[in-house]
């Protein structure tokens, strides 16, 4: 029997534990360490406990006790997602690592979700590849994603009524800088893998500095989700990478090569 229970301080650490499922420390990158992993948790914990004082809630899915599944969801208000609009709400983590009860799983999960909320407009995910129909949801916009090739949707589930927000766009008005390469992170607790690829930018970035120039924008705030167009993400001269999530997992000599080829 599957079970939705809401995020509360007893439960805290379920909201983070499937982010590294299936990833144990022998099959997981030499440099994300148990120390790694530790640091980066707990920093997307205090964002989430942080952002549930303003009416955020992650919802987690149990099954005979066992953790299955966890939902994010938002206020548009304060949802550190590109979508622009009022009294809506915005999903913005699903994670079910288990393929054969994902459906099942994450209906569970939007269906409490949306009971919960009948006073909200509705709610909206931004997605790349996953189609969200199965859940409720119909496409209300296409745009091209912040990386070359791919194409981001909103997806829109009414509660109350009203229209789908609209979808921020992605600010690619980036400044070259005459002989060097300019690495842009646009930083976030939201995961903590995308932690740790930041920090790999970084390093790479340091021993590099007599041709890297960096930038960061902390998207643990909304106006720079909003003004970037990006949850978070790692730009190369105004290029963005497939280096976060959802995107691949890069490894330091991808980054070393990608900003040596930008100069």
């Amino acid at each position: 029997m599957l079970e939705i229970r809401e995020i509360t301080s007893s439960n805290l650490p379920d909201a983070a534990r499937l982010c590294l499922a299936g990833k144990s420390l022998s099959d997981r990158p030499r440099a994300f360490t148990r120390e790694v992993e530790v640091d980066s948790t707990r920093c997307k914990l205090s964002l989430l406990s942080e952002l549930m004082r303003g009416g955020s809630r992650g919802r987690a899915a149990y099954r005979h006790g066992m953790l299955v599944g966890y939902l994010e969801v938002h206020p548009i208000a304060q949802a550190l997602v590109p979508v622009d609009g009022a009294d809506c709400h915005v999903i913005a983590c699903v994670r079910v690592p288990e393929a054969p009860e994902r459906d099942e799983v994450e209906k569970a999960l939007v269906d409490h979700t949306a009971a919960s909320l009948p006073n909200s407009r509705g709610l909206a995910v931004l997605a790349r590849e996953k189609d969200w129909s199965g859940c409720g949801f119909t496409d209300a916009a296409h745009e091209a994603a912040e990386v070359p090739g791919f194409e981001r949707v909103l997806w829109w589930r009414p509660i109350a009524g009203g229209d789908a927000p609209k979808i921020a766009p992605v600010d690619r008005k980036v400044a070259r800088i005459p002989g060097k390469t300019r690495v842009d992170l646009f930083t976030s607790e939201r995961c903590p893998w995308d932690r740790y690829v930041f920090d790999l930018v970084r390093g790479v970035s340091s021993r590099m500095k007599n041709d890297v120039v960096l930038y960061e924008t902390d998207c643990n705030k909304r106006r720079n989700v909003l003004r970037a167009g990006v949850s978070c993400g790692i730009a190369v001269n105004g290029q963005f990478q497939p280096w976060v999530r959802p995107y691949r997992l890069p490894d330091e000599h991808m980054i070393r090569k990608t900003l040596e080829e930008a100069v």
